[in-house]
C-alpha cells in the first residue's frame, strides 16, 4: 500500500483539476508545448498513464527506502531531508523548464514556467508524503482478510 496509495492520491487530486479545468478550457493534443499551465494540464491529460509507472517506480525505488530511513532520525535529519528533496525538485524544474524555454519569450516566461513546475512538484511530495505519514502511522488501515475473532457466527 505504501507503493501504490500515495501516488494515486496525488494524481487523482491533479486529475480532477485537469478534468474540471478541461470542462471550461477543452483541452486537445496540440495544447502541449506551449509553456503554460493549460499546456502541461494537456501533458498530464494525455501522458498520465506513463506519469503514474513513473511516480509508482520512484516511490518505490527512491521515496519509501529513503523514508524508512529518515523515519528513525532525528528533527535535523528529517528537515534535511525535506530540504534535499526541494531542492532536487527545483532543479529538476529549472532543468525542464531551460529544455523546453524558448528564448525568444524572455527571462521572466523560463522563470514562470521554472515556477509552476516547482509548485506542481511540491504539491504532488506534500501530498505523497502526507498519505505516507497516513499509512505508516497507522491513521490508515486496510484490511485485505477479516480477522477470525471479528467474524459473526
Amino acid at each position: 500500500m505504501k507503493v501504490f496509495l500515495p501516488p494515486f492520491a496525488g494524481f487523482v487530486v491533479f486529475a480532477v483539476i485537469v478534468l474540471l479545468q478541461s470542462i471550461i478550457y477543452p483541452i486537445h493534443l496540440g495544447d502541449m508545448g506551449q509553456g503554460n499551465l493549460h499546456a502541461f494540464m494537456a501533458c498530464f491529460y494525455y501522458f498520465w498513464p506513463l506519469y503514474f509507472i513513473t511516480a509508482l517506480l520512484t516511490q518505490w525505488v527512491i521515496v519509501l527506502p529513503l523514508w524508512e530511513v529518515a523515519h528513525s532520525w532525528s528533527m535535523v535529519g528529517k528537515d534535511a531531508t525535506v530540504t534535499a528533496v526541494g531542492l532536487v525538485c527545483a532543479a529538476f524544474a529549472a532543468g525542464v523548464a531551460y529544455i523546453i524555454w524558448d528564448k525568444q519569450t524572455g527571462l521572466y516566461h523560463l522563470a514562470s514556467m521554472a515556477i509552476l513546475m516547482l509548485l506542481i512538484q511540491l504539491a504532488y511530495w506534500v501530498i505523497n508524503f502526507f498519505m505516507l505519514g497516513l499509512i505508516v502511522g497507522g491513521k490508515i488501515k486496510i484490511k485485505l482478510k477479516p480477522t477470525p475473532h471479528t467474524a459473526t457466527k
